[in-house]
């Protein structure tokens, strides 16, 4: 680019001094005028020219003058042309207007400009040819063709230097994020990439997006260390358990029925463990699951099978069932996972509602989506414990929910199956003793 510029800066000039040297051949041709007899044979008489001297000096200071008639035969030529032994050679025009061409004379750059000229009647009858060497306008030319190359030179250096310090300034958020990401491991994913650059760009967007990855990542890695805290610490428990039982059958020779006895125990906390290894590989594969295996699948059919398979536990513990399910609702699905959720959570509805109680469930379209909504009038819960219900492993600590068998890892289920589908699960309650509702919302499918 810098040298197109100065190819254009370079020929503009040289035709702008081509120009301003015409003009002066104009000028000199112009004074010359006046002294041009048309009246019968064209020819000069510089008897009164006051710039003779000009005419008179030869080689590269002097004005070279020649006067041709019409047909192009030489009527006059000024004196400075006998001390110069090579003749100059230019041709007349072929049109009767002024022109002007540069040649080579005596080895140095010359410019020659035809002046028409017109007799009294304003008929052309002639030409007054005025050369003059160029030697002054080409040193002139030289001096600026070095200057700009010059200055060409000095631009493209300033560019490189420039180029390269706004490069580095530039790349410098990339430095930071590549040796960011090279120094975080496992135990250090607390670091984040600096954020603080005086411009919000795309190297601004990946340092941000970097680190909400980060964020996700490092979340990731806390819930599944938690996640293996907590069942080591679970299933610990019951091994524990069948340890210290073994340890004391073995002290010394038991009855029968103390055998049998604790068999039975050690046989409870199997069937514990097995139940819990059992959701935790139902959350694993729920957590690994390709959407690709979904089908559309009928919500309203799977909630009355569930209430359906309930009806005589309730009976057994004189609770009432009460379902409100719109037809013909469906959702983008996995069908055994949307059964697990419904199941869930009519199974805990039924074990923390005393006798007596009730138990609904209601599935219902809502805009765009398919609502479920399991109601008990059983234990409830209170604000701290719902703060940490879908939590793996969690608990509550109240008695009534203590006296039941359970794994903690129920509600979690629920809550990863749902979010895998694109929805949302809720619980609200008034306290304890006061009842509960679990709200399920998935997007309804056409």
């Amino acid at each position: 680019m810098l040298s197109l510029f100065g190819y254009f800066l370079y020929d503009s000039f040289h035709q702008s001094i081509h120009h301003n040297y015409d003009r002066h051949l104009r000028f000199e041709a112009e004074q010359l005028l006046p002294f041009i007899q048309t009246e019968d044979t064209l020819s000069i008489d510089l008897s009164g020219y006051s710039r003779n001297e000009a005419l008179e000096s030869g080689i590269e200071y002097g004005t070279y003058v020649r006067l041709y008639s019409e047909e192009g035969a030489l009527m006059y030529r000024s004196p400075n042309f006998s001390t110069i032994d090579e003749p100059l050679e230019t041709s007349i025009p072929k049109t009767k207007e002024e022109y002007s061409v540069s040649t080579e004379w005596q080895s140095m750059p010359a410019r020659t400009l035809f002046y028409p000229i017109q007799n009294n009647e304003g008929a052309f009858c002639g030409w007054l040819e005025v050369t003059g060497f160029e030697w002054t306008l080409h040193e002139e030319l030289s001096r600026f063709r070095k200057y700009l190359i010059f200055l060409i030179a000095l631009s493209v250096i300033f560019s490189m230097i420039g180029g390269y310090l706004l490069s580095r300034r530039a790349l410098s958020p990339v430095s930071s994020i590549i040796n960011t990401a090279k120094s975080i491991t496992a135990t250090d994913l607390d670091k984040r990439i600096p954020v603080n650059y005086p411009v919000k760009d795309e190297l601004t967007d990946l340092a941000e997006t970097f680190n909400i990855m980060l964020d996700r990542l490092q979340k990731g890695f806390e819930r599944e260390k938690r996640f293996t805290a907590d069942a080591a610490h679970e299933l610990m428990t019951p091994l524990s358990s069948m340890r210290s039982d073994a340890e004391i059958m073995l002290r010394k020779s038991r009855s029968k029925k103390e055998y049998e006895q604790t068999l039975y125990r050690m046989l409870g906390e199997v069937e514990r463990m097995s139940e819990m290894v059992d959701l935790l590989l139902q959350l694993s594969r729920v957590e690994s699951v390709h959407h690709s295996d979904d089908k559309v699948v009928n919500m309203s059919r799977i909630a009355e099978g569930i209430v359906n398979k309930f009806e005589d536990q309730a009976a057994d513990k004189n609770i009432s069932i009460a379902s409100n399910i719109d037809s013909n609702l469906h959702v983008q699905a996995h069908g055994a996972y949307i059964e697990e959720v419904i199941n869930n959570l009519m199974e805990n509805a039924l074990k923390y509602t005393p006798e007596g109680g009730e138990v609904s469930l209601e599935v219902k379209k809502s805009s765009q989506k398919v609502v479920a909504r399991v109601k008990d009038s059983g234990i409830g819960f209170n604000v701290e414990t719902k703060k940490h219900l879908f939590e793996r492993f969690y608990r509550a600590t109240e008695a009534k929910v203590q006296e039941q068998e359970g794994s903690g890892l129920g509600l979690s289920l629920c809550k990863a199956i749902v979010e895998l589908y694109g929805g949302k699960i809720r619980a609200y309650s008034d306290g304890l003793g006061e009842g509960s509702i679990f709200v399920v919302e998935l997007p309804l499918s056409d």
